[in-house]
């Protein structure tokens, strides 16, 4: 029975007519003026000399409309009539919510209509699942952003992890625990690697941002001053901003960088709102700009809960549970401590054998100058001893010696 009264509410098919009765016959719905009035008559093909021999077909309407009724004047008596007619007063209907109404509120329900709560539910859903599918952004532009916010995500994972790790009482009682943690000084060294890679990281990102205005202008034929000076001011702000960040403290870097990254957020949606930017583009935007806002939020408010329930060990600190046994209390015997006490009594006992040394040379130096001495003592009487011998020979012993 519906295929028979489908087919009986279709409407007839429309043969062409000949030429000049199409031409000055009139459309069967609104607007109702011929279609010749509604032809530009600079037409090359349809000028009015050749009206005769333009065939046009025209489809056929399945609904047909009435035009709106236009108004041939103003009634300015009626007007003023009503302009002299007093409101009354309803005091009782009047209160300051009820001619008010919220953008967001939902529609009062129907009295026993039943509210379908999951329903509402899912479409929220959808929402959220079309914004995040971008159906309309290429895809090369999208997986390629998408990839760019990987390293930043896996650098603020892994620093909040090594910043648990750095203090978390290691070896602990927990053997899983003494499984998955780094010891002190594995977790420090890379720590201290991670935390440039994720400020740079972020530099190179706003930096890229801020070119992308540029390159839009420069593809640009027509000029607009309005927006090449937004284009300009981003494409030169956006880099000023993100690398002195390389230079401050990291949680003070970060948090620059999340401003930066939602300032650019905002003009990028205004530009798009604008159309100085792609259509797909604000959409785009804010989806890599939410991954980038959740890296930074989970690395910035985990350092400020790891700091707040644990207290940072020094490094003193470290190297002395480095000696701690996971099943037990008792202390390693500590290798460190005696190899430095060790190192130290060498180089006592080869300090106090350089000072022996140096006092037995000193001493036998002291000899030697008193055997040089006695032998000069020696020397000296003997030659003394043997000139008195030679003054007292007498004449003839001198005279047989000649």
């Amino acid at each position: 029975m519906l295929s028979t009264t489908m087919r009986a509410a279709r409407p007839p098919s429309v043969r062409a007519a000949p030429p000049a009765v199409l031409w000055s016959r009139p459309l069967r719905t609104y607007p109702s003026a011929p279609f010749e009035a509604r032809v530009p008559s600079s037409h090359p093909r349809c000028s009015k000399a050749a009206s005769s021999h333009c065939h046009f077909r025209i489809p056929a309407r399945t609904i047909s409309t009435k035009p709106p009724l236009q108004p041939k004047g103003i009634d300015r008596e009626f007007e003023k009539e009503v302009a002299q007619k007093k409101i009354p007063a309803r005091p009782e209907e009047v209160s300051t919510t009820s001619t008010v109404r919220n953008v967001l509120e939902s529609s009062p329900p129907q009295p026993g209509a039943q509210v379908d709560v999951m329903g509402d539910l899912k479409n929220d859903l959808h929402t959220v699942k079309d914004t995040f599918a971008l159906a309309t952004v290429p895809r090369e532009a999208y997986g390629l952003g998408l990839a760019g916010t990987l390293p930043y995500l896996a650098t603020s994972l892994s620093t909040v992890f090594l910043s648990w790790n750095l203090n978390t009482e290691w070896p602990s009682q927990s053997a899983f625990l003494n499984t998955i943690l780094l010891n002190p000084e594995s977790a420090t060294h890379w720590l201290q690697f991670l935390e440039p890679i994720q400020v740079g990281w972020g530099a190179v990102l706003i930096s890229f941002l801020g070119a992308i205005h540029w390159g839009l202008e420069f593809a640009e034929k027509q000029a607009s001053h309005d927006r090449t000076r937004l284009r300009y001011a981003v494409g030169v702000l956006a880099p000023a901003v993100a690398w002195p960040t390389i230079f401050l403290p990291v949680e003070w870097a970060l948090t620059t960088q999340f401003a930066a990254f939602c300032a650019l957020y905002y003009a990028d949606s205004r530009a798009s709102a604008k159309g100085w930017a792609p259509p797909w583009y604000g959409t785009y935007r804010f989806v890599l700009t939410a991954v980038v806002g959740v890296a930074l939020l989970i690395s910035l408010v985990g350092r400020a809960k790891v700091g707040e329930g644990h207290t940072r060990l020094s490094k003193a600190d470290l190297k002395e549970r480095l000696h701690k046994r996971p099943d037990e209390s008792k202390d390693y015997h500590d290798w460190a401590k005696e190899e430095q006490a060790e190192k130290e009594r060498m180089r006592q006992e080869k300090k106090r054998e350089e000072q022996k040394r140096k006092e037995a040379e000193k001493k036998a130096k002291e000899e030697e100058g008193k055997k040089n001495q006695e032998n000069e003592k020696a020397s000296g009487e003997k030659s003394g001893e043997e000139k008195k011998e030679s003054e007292e020979k007498s004449p003839e012993d001198k005279k047989g010696d000649e």
